[in-house]
Order: C-alpha cells, then sequence, then structure tokens
C-alpha cells in the first residue's frame, strides 16, 4: 500500500477524514454561487468584495487566541466550536436578504473558520510521528482539495438545478453530519506534554521560518481570494457562461496534486517546492489577461490548481519540522491567518479595482503581488531557487 494512503487505516484519520470532507464540502457549495447570487441581488463588485472578504477578516481576528487555546486545551473542542459556529451560519442563510445581514453571517462565518480550520490542522499534524505524520498532513491537505474542488465545481450546476434554498439545506446537512463524527465517534488528542516549553505568540511570530510561510501562504490567499470570487464574474463579463469550466479543471489539478506532493517535496526540499507552485499561480493569473476563453479558463485553472495543492501542505510539513510541538498549534494558526489576511485584503481591494478599472487590472495586480510576496518568502527562508 502507498505510505500516504496507509494513513487511512488510522481510526482517528478515519474520523477526521469524514469529517473534514463533509465540513470543506458543506461550506464550499456555497462559496463560487454567493458572488452571482449577490449580483443578482443589485449588488456592486465593491460591495460583494466586502462580504466575501468579511469571513477572512473575522478570522484573522481570533487565529491568534484560537492557536493558543488548541495548544492548551487540543484541537476536538476547538474543531466543534468551529463547526457549530458553521451550522448556525449555515441556516442564517435562508433570511438574510440584504447586504447588512449577509456581511454580519460572513463575520460570524469568519469565526467559525478560525476555531474549525486552526483545530483541524492541529488534529492532522497529531496524528502519529515521522512518516505517519507525514502522510496524516499530506492526506489531511488532499482531502481538504477534494472537498474545496468539488465544492466549486458542482455548485454552479446545483445551483442551477435546485435553487439557492435547496442548496443551503444540502450543505447543512453535511456540516450536521460532519459535527456528528467528531462529537461521537472521534477521541480528543493533546498535542503538548506540558506548557513549560511554549512561547509567547510574538517569539514564534518572529521565528524567520514562521514569516517566510506567512509571505508565502498570503500570496497563495491574495491570489485565491481574487481568482475565486472574481474569475465567474469576469468570464461572465467577457460572454463565457460556463465559469465552472475553470472551476472543474481548478478541482481536477489541486486534488491529483495532493498525491504528487510528498514526491516533488523529496525531489525539491519543501522550500522550492513552494516557490515554484507560486510560478505556476502566477502564470494561471496573467493567462485571462492575454485572452479570456474557455482554453484560457481550462489552461488557468489546472495551473493554479497544480500550484494552490502544493503550496499549504509543504508550510505546514515545513513548521512541523521546524517549531516545537508545543507551539505547533500556535504557529499554525499564524499560518492559516496568514492566509485570512490575503483573501480578506484581496477581495476587499481587488473588488474596487474590479469595479473602477475592470478585471484586467485585477489580474494584473494578483501578479504583482505574487511575485513580491515569493521574493520575500525566498530571502526569508534562506534559499536560493534557479528559476
Amino acid at each position: 500500500m502507498n505510505p500516504s494512503l496507509s494513513i487511512f487505516t488510522n481510526k482517528q484519520f478515519q474520523n477526521l477524514a469524514v469529517t473534514h470532507l463533509c465540513t470543506i464540502l458543506g461550506t464550499n457549495l456555497l462559496v463560487p454561487v454567493l458572488p452571482i447570487f449577490f449580483h443578482s441581488r443589485g449588488m456592486a463588485e465593491t460591495q460583494i468584495g466586502l462580504i466575501m472578504g468579511a469571513t477572512a477578516a473575522t478570522a484573522l481576528i481570533f487565529r491568534p487566541w484560537v492557536g493558543a487555546q488548541a495548544d492548551l486545551r487540543g484541537s476536538r473542542p476547538i474543531i466543534l466550536v468551529g463547526q457549530l459556529l458553521f451550522i448556525l451560519t449555515t441556516i442564517g442563510y435562508w433570511w438574510a436578504a440584504a447586504f447588512w445581514s449577509f456581511l454580519i453571517l460572513r463575520l460570524v462565518s469568519g469565526s467559525a473558520m478560525a476555531f474549525y480550520g486552526t483545530g483541524a490542522v492541529t488534529f492532522a499534524s497529531s496524528i502519529g510521528t515521522g512518516e505517519t505524520n507525514a502522510s496524516s498532513i499530506a492526506m489531511y491537505t488532499m482531502i481538504t482539495m477534494l472537498g474545496f474542488g468539488f465544492g466549486l465545481s458542482a455548485a454552479q450546476i446545483a445551483y442551477d438545478l435546485v435553487g439557492f434554498d435547496a442548496l443551503i439545506g444540502i450543505s447543512l446537512a453535511l456540516l450536521l453530519t460532519a459535527f456528528a463524527v467528531m462529537k461521537f465517534r472521534a477521541s480528543p488528542i493533546v498535542l503538548t506534554g506540558g506548557g513549560s516549553q511554549r512561547a509567547s505568540f510574538m517569539a514564534v511570530l518572529r521565528s524567520p521560518i514562521v514569516l517566510a510561510a506567512f509571505s508565502c501562504q498570503f500570496a497563495t490567499n491574495f491570489a485565491g481570494g481574487a481568482v475565486l470570487t472574481f474569475m465567474p464574474l469576469a468570464s461572465l463579463a467577457s460572454g463565457l457562461s460556463f465559469f465552472s469550466v475553470f472551476f472543474i479543471s481548478f478541482a481536477v489539478s489541486v486534488f491529483s496534486s495532493r498525491f504528487l506532493v510528498q514526491s516533488i517535496n523529496d525531489r525539491f526540499g519543501l522550500e522550492k517546492s513552494c516557490v515554484y507552485a507560486c510560478a505556476a499561480m502566477l502564470v494561471s493569473v496573467i493567462l485571462p489577461v492575454a485572452a479570456m476563453s474557455y482554453l484560457t479558463l481550462v489552461l488557468s485553472g489546472l495551473l493554479f490548481g497544480i500550484g494552490f495543492g502544493i503550496v499549504f501542505p509543504s508550510l505546514v510539513l515545513l513548521l512541523v519540522k521546524r517549531i516545537d510541538k508545543s507551539n505547533r498549534a500556535t504557529s499554525l494558526s499564524i499560518l492559516t491567518a496568514s492566509g485570512d489576511i490575503g483573501h480578506a485584503s484581496s477581495t476587499f481591494l481587488m473588488g474596487g479595482i474590479a469595479e473602477h478599472l475592470g478585471y484586467t487590472a485585477l489580474f494584473l495586480t494578483t501578479g504583482v503581488v505574487l511575485v513580491a510576496c515569493t521574493y520575500g518568502f525566498v530571502r526569508l527562508s534562506g534559499i536560493r531557487p534557479a528559476i
């Protein structure tokens, strides 16, 4: 059996796999259609950017505290709080009708993301040691992209077939299933044996490798926020109605990349793998500038998925190897917080750029941010890749 796949024989990982797949799928079934739904309600791109970015902004506020709590109390109770908040916000979509109600729901959803995301990645990084631990992280991120990719690619089809209200019901059923598995089947995992080796949040943040990971994950999520939020609107503006071809291509490549990430890391090293992945995403965001067509959407989706699929598991493994386990959840919360900052700043900024300067300016700005942050990662991590 493939070493990575052997982790599925572990009962704790089986529980995490089911609950994580249902959670990620349930939350991402709504994400691609929300901008279209908001646009149909007469909202401008700036308003849409504010609503979509609100989730990441709130998550950022909670991440540091949640990371410390996961280090002290274990990851399972943190996961359960996040799942309950996701359930409440999903129910809220049935009654939300205007800009402010949707904004509030997305703000609360951000706190859910902070709890669930930090708890889940810490849970995965706590299963086993050595190769078992690496396999747990690799397959956890593979499941993330499976749920992420399938949810994004199926969202438009499901939305067209059953409508927004029924799609909310499907999402809610998946989230309830995830909560039940984590509550009644999974066992607690306490990562630390004591608090004597724990460093302060600022001490962890100042670590060069944490700052390097912060820069790289910021770039990835900045690009993700721009592309995943505004590619549907850019496609429609160019007369391409079936924008899901991008998300389908993205889903295929991002899922496939998770099976290759270990071999890629073994060949190039964790740091260089991240740089090459960012280069693939850079090409992806430049392609729509050259020409917007269905072929461009397919190629852009494939390249963006490859890069997006490699970066996060590589950064998680980088921190797991370099940071003491008593500070692991804190360092991982900083990593995910950098993604929140990237996503929030992207949707806030890109909404205004798209509305006033157009989608070409949006993609070019995204490319500049990718180049600048990847350079920062190279300098902070001390590598000199030949690219």
